[in-house]
């Protein structure tokens, strides 16, 4: 029997406690998620790992404490709303994000450790539009943001984070944008929520440069995540070296999804985790993880993470909810705007 370590390993948090059952961003996303992955043959052939509530001084290193404290009281006043996306919290919410945060860590200890080639925290809420003193965006706590920072208390240097979700992540620009340790690049949508996210969006400081950004046009699906990764991601990661690959996984970004409009199929997401494994395999020893942002439309999320779990046991991908029939608009000149900026 070998003693390789699994080709990927699930780090899964349900949450039913946070829920709000008209919300897009509601507790019935992870059974999604288990169920297609049950149907596809997965079952129990990939490897659960234990999940703690990160501790606060993890969420610290990212998070101000008065929000930190400010978040923990405001389950006093739940259910309510706290933030205009419509961002609700339950009695259970503090609790619940920190072990959403917690799964991001566990997935990065089992890469780093070994025990795992790669891993994927299947976790809610998301995380990549909370910032340093805030919630935002159906997310309260900053779950790939507080990974990277437990990955370098643990001695990994250079992190990267690639955010494919179809709405920038910036919250997790915002925690790192003058930190050049952490490099972030995010394609998202044009225009879409939270409206940031511009091509001028390079870093501040000591970070400037250690961020990119590729707004995407309307339209935009499987050939422009090939381009974005091949033309941007690929040459950026070879002038950085990471010593770790965090990716910020949204199937928002699928063309079904009723919260944006960029039409990656599927098949896209197969081909977007491939071209992932393959710049970490290159410059961290393999090491990747997956921390799950977006994704409303419940097929088309079960389908998306299938095919990342699909990829990295090199299986060929599933598209049985077939592509969009929409023509994609040219990317050509942004990427060629994109690698201009940044010298790539």
């Amino acid at each position: 029997m070998s003693d390789a370590p699994p080709p990927i390993a699930l780090a899964v948090v349900a949450s039913s406690g946070h829920d709000d059952p008209g919300h897009p961003e509601h507790a019935g996303r992870i059974p999604a998620i288990v169920a297609a992955l049950a149907a596809d043959g997965w079952g129990d052939r990939l490897p659960r790992l234990n999940v703690d509530p990160a501790t606060e001084d993890a969420l610290a290193r990212v998070h101000d404490r008065r929000y930190i404290d400010a978040l923990r009281a405001a389950m006093a006043r739940a259910p309510g709303v706290i933030d205009p996306a419509p961002t609700y919290v339950t009695p259970s919410s503090f609790d619940d994000a920190r072990l959403s945060a917690g799964a991001a860590i566990a997935a990065v200890d089992a890469v780093l450790d070994g025990r795992a080639r790669s891993a994927f925290a299947l976790a809610r809420p998301p995380g990549h539009h909370a910032r340093h003193a805030a919630a935002m965006g159906f997310c309260l706590l900053g779950n790939v943001a507080v990974a990277a920072r437990h990955a370098q208390s643990r001695g990994i240097g250079r992190v990267l984070i690639v955010d494919f979700d179809v709405h920038h992540g910036n919250g997790t620009q915002e925690i790192f944008v003058d930190d050049g340790s952490v490099v972030f690049v995010s394609s998202h949508e044009r225009g879409a929520y939270p409206g940031t996210g511009a091509l001028d969006e390079v870093g501040e400081g000591a970070g400037r440069g250690a961020t990119v950004n590729v707004p995407l046009p309307s339209g935009a699906g499987d050939a422009a995540f090939d381009r974005v990764l091949a033309d941007v991601v690929a040459p950026f990661a070879e002038r950085v070296r990471p010593e770790l690959v965090l990716v910020s996984a949204g199937f928002d970004a699928s063309f079904r999804d009723p919260l944006a409009g960029l039409m990656v199929s599927g098949a896209g997401f197969h081909a977007a985790t491939k071209a992932l494994a393959d710049i970490a395999a290159r410059h961290a020893e393999g090491r990747i993880a997956f921390v799950l942002e977006g994704g409303y439309d419940l097929p088309a999320l079960g389908e998306g993470v299938v095919n990342v779990v699909r990829a990295l046991h090199r299986r060929p991908a599933l598209a049985a909810l077939g592509r969009s029939e929409r023509a994609e608009p040219s990317v050509e000149a942004l990427i060629d705007a994109v690698r201009g900026r940044h010298r790539l």
